[in-house]
Formats: structure tokens, C-alpha cells, sequence
């Protein structure tokens, strides 16, 4: 991760820092936006709001546009808001809570680059399990490899299961055929050399950075002790609105 220059730093530090009401917006992209009582929770010891998540993968979604027209061999990813998988496993539903449904996602493919989610790199989601912990789930479209990514270490089968699920429903329903290489398919759960929080409140931003590194084919090369310059990171893509380099 590059440094940030001395102007990009009073940046952040005005975003996350920086006095105002609650309500200012501070980005804004189409029905998107983050307010600044969202911004500060970037700052460090605060547990990341879903605002600052979702609104950060519109930006890795951003960058990833340019890079692809940077690149015309590249292919797209497409980056969910974590109401994808509350919709798909019915999560908080008082009678079914859990029961993966692939008719209440039937139509989300339609927002993704190219309308087709067989012809994209990757899928990424980032997961609230039990409004109490953030993880990230990735779909490696072409290595036909689904894996979690939890800074706390569990395995995510049922995230895994269903989204597996979810490529074989979504295969029958816009391609009209079953998916003929089920077998190829794997599915992963955290990895031991899966980056690990030291505390109980940056699980969001570990989820961020999960999802920043991987839609650019980086290593996971960051750890506990980077997670404050991650925050300010997250912070300034938010500002120049795309995720930075």
C-alpha cells in the first residue's frame, strides 16, 4: 500500500475527523452515499457501518471499470452489497431464516457488467453474519473456486453451499441447462495464511481490504498492524470516488 501525500492525508483526516452534522454527505454516487457519522467510524477502535462497506465496494466497482477499459482483456468483477446473501438465505425472516431461496436474488444478475455472471472474473460479497461480524465471500468465476475470507477464522460452509447453489440455480435459469461441470468446482474456507484480526472491532475493514486486494490479483499481503492505514484507505477512496491503486 502506497503512502498518501500530505494533501490526500489533511483529506482524510477532514473526512474522519472533521467537524460538522452527522447528516453531511461527504460522497455521493447515484442513490449512494456516506454520511459523515459514517466516515468516523473509520477511525481506529470503531466497528465499520454497513454505509462505509457497501459504499466502499461501489468504489473497488469503479476502479475495476477503469481498469478493464485500461486493459480490454480484463475481465469485469462485480461487487453485491451484503443484502445478497440476507435476501438469498432469508436471513431475519421470522418463519424461514436461513431457507436458501434462489427467487429472491432471481434478478440481481441483471445489474452485473454484461448482464451475465458466467462471462465475469470474480464475485464479491461482503457478509454481516448475525449483525455481529463481517466476512467476505469471493467467486472465482473462471477458476471456478468459491472461497471465504474470515479475519476470525471460520469456515463460512453455509455461505459457501449457498452460493454454490446460487451459480447452478443461476446457470438453469438464464442459460436453460444445468451446469455441466459441477465436479470441477471447489469450495473454500478461510485458509490458515487468511489475514487475522487481533481485536474484536476491525472485521469490516479486513472485509474491505479482502475484497480490495483480490478484485486487483494482489496477495493478501497486509495484517493487523496495517489496519489503521487500511481505515484511512477505505477513507480516501471514498473521497476520490474510486478505490485507490
Amino acid at each position: 500500500m502506497r503512502p498518501f501525500n500530505e494533501e490526500e492525508q489533511r483529506s482524510i483526516q477532514n473526512a474522519i475527523y472533521g467537524y460538522g452534522h452527522d447528516e453531511d454527505i461527504i460522497s455521493q454516487d447515484g442513490m449512494d452515499s456516506v454520511q459523515r457519522q459514517s466516515m468516523q467510524t473509520l477511525k481506529p477502535g470503531m466497528w465499520l457501518n454497513d454505509e462505509v462497506i457497501h459504499y466502499f465496494y461501489l468504489m473497488l466497482s469503479k476502479r475495476d471499470e477503469e481498469l478493464c477499459k485500461i486493459d480490454p482483456t480484463r475481465q469485469r468483477s462485480h461487487f453485491f452489497k451484503s443484502f445478497f446473501i440476507t435476501k438469498i438465505l432469508n436471513e431475519g425472516s421470522a418463519s424461514c431464516d436461513g431457507k436458501y431461496e434462489y427467487r429472491n436474488v432471481k434478478r440481481w444478475s441483471k445489474k452485473v457488467p454484461g448482464k451475465d455472471i458466467f462471462k465475469l472474473d470474480k464475485i464479491l460479497f461482503p457478509i454481516n453474519m448475525g449483525n455481529m461480524h463481517w466476512i467476505a465471500a469471493v467467486i472465482f468465476m473462471k477458476k471456478k473456486r468459491i472461497e471465504i475470507f474470515d479475519s476470525m477464522g471460520s469456515d463460512g460452509s453455509r455461505y459457501l453451499n449457498a452460493l454454490f447453489s446460487y451459480i447452478q440455480d443461476e446457470h438453469m435459469d438464464k442459460k436453460k441447462t444445468p451446469l455441466t461441470d459441477i465436479d470441477e468446482w471447489e469450495l473454500v474456507p478461510t485458509q490458515r495464511a487468511t489475514p487475522r484480526q487481533r481485536n474484536g472491532h476491525d472485521c469490516g475493514v479486513f472485509t474491505c481490504m479482502f475484497a480490495d486486494f483480490l478484485s486487483k490479483d494482489t496477495a493478501l499481503v497486509f495484517n493487523q498492524n496495517h489496519i489503521n492505514q487500511c481505515r484511512e484507505r477505505i477513507a480516501l477512496s471514498i473521497l476520490n470516488g474510486k478505490a485507490i491503486i
